[in-house]
């Protein structure tokens, strides 16, 4: 009995403290921070500084993606690869760099459901540290996790 009433008073904070977050909320929480362009089914554009992020929902698997291009994938080296790896396991935290559509790109992915505003708020902060340091700290925050090599 003991161990059932320190489960659930363990699990409680996680249970009471879910966001529900859909759609609609996410999409108006960004608002306050980046200017939006368009808006199309899932998916807004957003201008940040003069960058432009996306953001593309899925409500049914609960997942979503803000990302922003940063370059063509084919102009990428071998050593261009291996810095973004370095940087995507110590200096990326929680957006990271990516390849899809041959293009190289600053992305954050998460569960819908369970993002909390501030998290959002951070992700899109770090998508755009991710593509401005990008050739140089490669660092999404001040922040840097481990040593690297």
């Amino acid at each position: 009995m003991k161990n059932l009433i320190m489960a659930f008073l363990l699990l409680t904070p996680i249970l009471t403290n879910a966001q529900d977050m859909d759609f609609k909320k996410l999409k108006l929480v960004l608002a306050k921070e980046a200017v939006i362009v368009q808006e199309a089914g899932n998916a807004v554009e957003y201008e940040l500084n003069g960058l432009k992020i996306y953001l593309i929902t899925d409500e049914t698997a609960n997942r979503m993606r803000l990302m922003a291009g940063i370059d063509e994938a084919a102009k990428l080296t071998r050593e261009d690869l291996d810095i973004l790896m370095e940087a995507n396991y110590d200096r990326a935290l929680d957006a990271k760099y990516a390849i899809s559509d041959k293009i190289l790109w600053a992305v954050y992915v998460h569960p819908l459901r369970e993002l909390h505003e501030k998290q959002i708020v951070d992700a899109l902060y770090q998508v755009f540290a991710l593509v401005k340091n990008y050739g140089t700290t490669y660092t999404s925050t001040d922040m840097i996790f481990g040593g690297g090599n």
